[in-house]
């Protein structure tokens, strides 16, 4: 799997540095408005497990899934002191026809990207999630402006403005084979899940910050980065800036 490759290096890489940990509490604080103790939640993408602890804490029953065998190892030792945590092999290419109805289910950071079309994720989901449940994605948008602004500072023009094509591949490693990535904007996500879910929130994630690449520079300057930080909680969560952030976290409701 591409991602085995991303797996034992990932919590140092991303999920320990302080950008990601604030966007995590940023995400975890919407989780926190719509699901509750006892409920049973489904994600997609656990990666190494942080959001699904983070969940199980809170008294909830969390399904973590990934297609990275990897990545759901360190997730289940992660979580191996919770009974609240059951780590479960998941190709979101392969939806499995029977599977339990949750009361939510959520994505972070990326997640869904590896899909070209978003329409039968939808379709499939309407069948397991309880009438009035969320389902909630953290998603790389189609343009980032971070991302255009710094690799064009640096003469990067095509990294600059990968995102805008709809699609780009993604190599972990020089030896790793690449996938395909795709970036949906928020009125295709709209489309694909309606008629069966209606949005209730969106809100960038990142549009003051920069994405994960740049994350070891700015954190190396500290009052760069606490200035960042204070635009991003001051004014980060407008919905006006979530096309144009590194991340958007959109929810829907089903009907």
């Amino acid at each position: 799997m591409t991602f085995d490759a991303l797996a034992t290096t990932y919590d140092d890489d991303f999920t320990h540095s302080p950008i990601a940990q604030y966007l995590r509490r940023r995400v975890h604080s919407r989780l926190d408005r719509h699901f509750q103790r006892y409920d049973n939640i489904l994600e997609l993408g656990c990666g190494t497990g942080e959001d699904a602890l983070h969940l199980a804490e809170r008294g909830m029953h969390v399904t973590a899934t990934d297609a990275s065998p990897s990545m759901l190892e360190i997730a289940a030792h992660k979580t191996a002191h919770t009974q609240r945590v059951t780590t479960r092999q998941l190709d979101l290419d392969q939806l499995p026809s029977v599977t339990p109805v949750y009361d939510g289910v959520f994505s972070n950071f990326g997640a869904i990207n590896v899909l070209p079309k978003w329409r039968p994720l939808a379709k499939w989901m309407k069948d397991r999630v309880k009438p009035g449940g969320i389902v909630a994605f953290g998603v790389m948008s189609r343009v980032c402006l971070w991302e255009i602004a710094w690799h064009s500072a640096h003469g990067d023009f095509k990294t600059a403005f990968r995102r805008s094509r709809g699609t780009a591949a993604f190599r972990p490693t020089v030896t790793a084979t690449p996938i395909p990535i795709y970036y949906p904007t928020i009125q295709q996500l709209d489309e694909a899940f309606a008629p069966h879910f209606s949005r209730i929130h969106v809100e960038p994630l990142g549009f003051f910050l920069p994405p994960s690449d740049a994350y070891g520079v700015i954190e190396k300057r500290p009052q760069i980065l606490a200035k960042l930080l204070a635009l991003e909680a001051k004014f980060g969560r407008s919905p006006l800036f979530a096309n144009f952030a590194d991340h958007y976290w959109i929810e829907y409701k089903h009907q």
